[in-house]
This record gives C-alpha cells, structure tokens and sequence, in this order.
C-alpha cells in the first residue's frame, strides 16, 4: 500500500493541493494502514471505534482522508465502491467565529511590535503590521515577491492555498510600513533577493522565524492566524467590507467560509451574557 499512497501524494501535488492538506492527508492514511490492511466497510466501522477518543473535528479530517484515498483507488479501477458514507462523519454544529482576541489585545501587541528595540525592528513591524492590517496567511509572507508590490496602487499579487493567485489591497498604514522595511533592506546581505522579505541567513524568510518573531513579543496569544481572524472580524464589525469582498481579500474558495466573521466575537457574547438577569 506503501507505493499506492506515494502515487496519491503525487496526485494530490498535480492537483495543487496545499503542502499542509498532503502531509496530513499522507500522515492520516499511515495511521489508518498500520491498524488496518485495507478499506472496506468493517475495516471503516472498527477504525472508528479505534480513533473514538479523538476529537470530533480529528475523526473527520481522517475520514476525509480515507474517503479522498477511496476515491482516487476508484478512479484507478482498484476499488470497486466508495466505502465510505455520509452517517460515518460526526455532524460538528457550527463553532461560531474564530476570533479568539480582543481589539485591546491586538492594540497592546501592536505597540510591543513598535516600541520593543530589535536588529530587525522595521521588518517586524512591517511583517506584524500587514498581516494585522490585511489578513495573509504566514506562508503568503514568505512568499511575497518584490515584483508583485505595487505601493503606488497599494496592492500585492500572491499565491495563495491552492496556488490561486489574488490581489491584497494596502490601506496607509500596510504602504507606509512597508516603505519605511524597504528604506533599510537594501543593508540586508541578500539585497539582491526576488523576495520582500529577508534574514541574515537566506533570500527567503522561513515560516518558523515568522513564528519566532511572534514569540518574541512574549504574547503567546497574539498569532499569525489569530491576527488574520481578527482583521476579518474587524471588517465585519466595523462595516469596512462586504461579504464577498472579504471572500476576495482572504483568498477563501467559498462565501460561506468567510460567512463565519460575520458572527459575533465569543469575548461579546460572553459580555451580554454575564449582563443577562433573569429572576432577580
């Protein structure tokens, strides 16, 4: 089964499939084969009791793992039927929005970024600030290329999940970061780099000295995705952007993915809940 699911991961990166989706994807179905000699119905009912303990959100993403698997052992004429069905997933109420900061924690966790010294302080700030101030994805910041900026139009062209490419609008304080990175990056060793953003050590950022960065400022709550979820919600709040123009500035395939910021902030509900007085 071994050479079966390494042609799977090689269908998978034909079908631009994020390098997140296929490393779970693969992981998942090594788990599944070692407890389980091939997919069947029965194989299908007993690896579910044998997963139980996780969550909910865990069994299925293994289930669509299989089921995607199934699927493409289907079109190879190895499998005769799709083994799983539909009742096999666990139905998961919808958890609401995302956003799990507030605006205070996100404005306190801005003027770390800006007054802490650092050697690379105006990269920081630049790379803390558009995130906050756009929504992009960690691994879009490593991507961003000096070809695909347009200060002058405030816009960014990159490659997102799936390799779909998009274009980021910049409000000021996105440009006027960005300007203030690019005055001293030249001094940088790899000046000469295709892309925004550099280190000492490379032409390219990795994603684990953004998640560095982040740590650095001693606020374990204050992410990447964290600070995507907040600018989201943030437009929906403040009635900065419409649904489907949200859909266009995050990058999501579906209206209904981005649908979840226009719910209020768990921190509000919370809020309106503790001024609830019934009896007294």
């Amino acid at each position: 089964m071994k050479s079966k699911i390494e042609q799977y991961k090689n269908y998978l990166i034909n079908q631009a499939k994020s390098n997140n989706t296929i490393s779970s994807y693969v992981s998942d179905l090594n788990h599944f084969f070692t407890l389980h000699d091939e997919i069947s119905r029965d194989s299908i009912i007993r690896y579910k009791e044998d997963i139980n303990g996780l969550s909910s959100s865990s069994i299925n993403r293994k289930l669509s793992a299989i089921k995607s698997f199934n699927e493409f052992l289907l079109m190879l004429g190895l499998i005769d039927s799709i083994k799983i069905i539909k009742r096999d997933f666990i139905k998961i109420q919808s958890g609401g929005n995302p956003t799990n900061i507030t605006e205070l924690q996100v404005s306190d966790f801005l003027d770390k970024v800006s007054n802490k010294y650092s050697l690379h302080r105006d990269r920081n700030i630049a790379i803390v600030f558009l995130i906050a101030h756009t929504g992009i994805r960690r691994e879009e910041i490593t991507n961003l290329k000096i070809r695909n900026l347009d200060i002058e139009k405030g816009e960014l062209k990159l490659i997102g999940k799936g390799d779909k490419e998009r274009t980021v609008l910049l409000n000021d304080i996105a440009i006027n970061v960005i300007k203030d990175y690019l005055k001293i990056r030249e001094k940088y060793k790899f000046a000469n780099s295709q892309y925004i953003f550099l280190s000492e050590r490379s032409k390219k950022l990795d994603k684990s000295t953004i998640n560095y960065i982040f740590n650095s400022y001693g606020n374990c709550k204050v992410g990447v995705h964290s600070l995507r979820h907040n600018w989201a919600t943030s437009t929906q709040e403040q009635g900065i952007l419409t649904l489907p123009e949200l859909q266009d500035q995050l990058g999501h395939s579906s209206i209904s993915t981005s649908g979840k910021y226009t719910h209020a902030r768990k921190e509000n509900i919370k809020k309106k809940i503790n001024n609830l007085r019934i009896g007294l």
